[in-house]
């Protein structure tokens, strides 16, 4: 009798491995376009903050809702800073 053994992973697990896998591809394009080396963490932070201003521009004419978002944007700002991320060479 043969004893087989299967791996099975949670989905807690695939989604994690999933996630690395996106965010790894996204460093290497983001690398290849600024021409420097940029780790996976690197490139979620910039993602998050090109989020933020993207929403932050399409929600332009609602005074709440910009001054939300602005908020929200100058925090993925102040978190790229603290990441490193300064963007002076």
């Amino acid at each position: 009798m043969k004893k087989e053994m299967s791996l099975r992973i949670s989905l807690k697990e695939r989604v994690k491995f999933y996630v690395a896998s996106c965010a790894e591809t996204l460093a290497q394009a983001m690398s290849a376009c600024l021409e420097e080396k940029v780790s996976p963490a690197q490139a979620l932070r910039i993602l998050h903050a090109l989020v933020a201003f993207t929403v932050l521009v399409f929600s332009y004419g609602h005074a709440f809702l910009s001054v939300l978002f602005l908020v929200w944007f100058v925090l993925t700002l102040v978190d790229c800073k603290r990441a490193g991320l300064s963007g002076r060479g």
